[in-house]
């Protein structure tokens, strides 16, 4: 298990997140809206390259990480250590995230895919649930960074259970 795991409740897994731009604002929207920490597959961009860091504005620095070397079957670590692993993506099958996170969540995994592309099917397989973002006016999706900040806000600033 990534030690960045133990003493985490809500973690950031990204994969095949390859434009350092991306990689420095989901640093910096995990760093404001309360996530403890990110896991990136091996094909990830480096979060320490300059353009991320600077996108960051240093939160690379701050959240804790580590790269799964071995993916994705890297992600039964993560659900081994008590994490419900939730996919965010556009599909059909995907549950909304104000109805799965109508409150602030613990142990939770939130996997986020490569721009365009998204999670890969054996990412998507690995998962426990898929989620996804509402919307409107047809869009049916957003830049990964702008949809890592929306899906944060609802799992680790959301209601708290009364």
């Amino acid at each position: 298990m990534p030690d960045v795991l133990r003493t985490a409740r809500r973690v950031v897994v990204m994969e095949s997140v390859n434009d350092h731009t991306n990689i420095g604002a989901i640093f910096r929207s995990a760093a404001a809206l309360g996530m403890d920490a990110v896991l990136l597959s091996p094909d990830c961009a480096d979060p320490l390259y300059r353009r991320s860091v600077k996108v960051s504005m240093g939160a690379v620095f701050s959240v804790p990480y580590a790269r799964l070397d071995i993916w994705p079957q890297g992600l039964e670590a993560v659900r081994e250590a008590g994490f419900r692993l939730l996919a965010l993506t556009p599909g059909e099958k995907a549950r909304s995230l104000d109805e799965v996170a109508p409150h602030r969540m613990d142990r939770v995994a939130l996997m986020l895919g490569a721009e365009g592309a998204g999670l890969s099917r054996r990412a998507l397989a690995a998962a426990d649930e898929w989620v996804r973002i509402p919307m409107s006016h047809g869009v049916d999706s957003l830049n990964v960074g702008a949809a890592a900040a929306v899906a944060f806000y609802a799992v680790a600033t959301g209601r708290p259970r009364e």
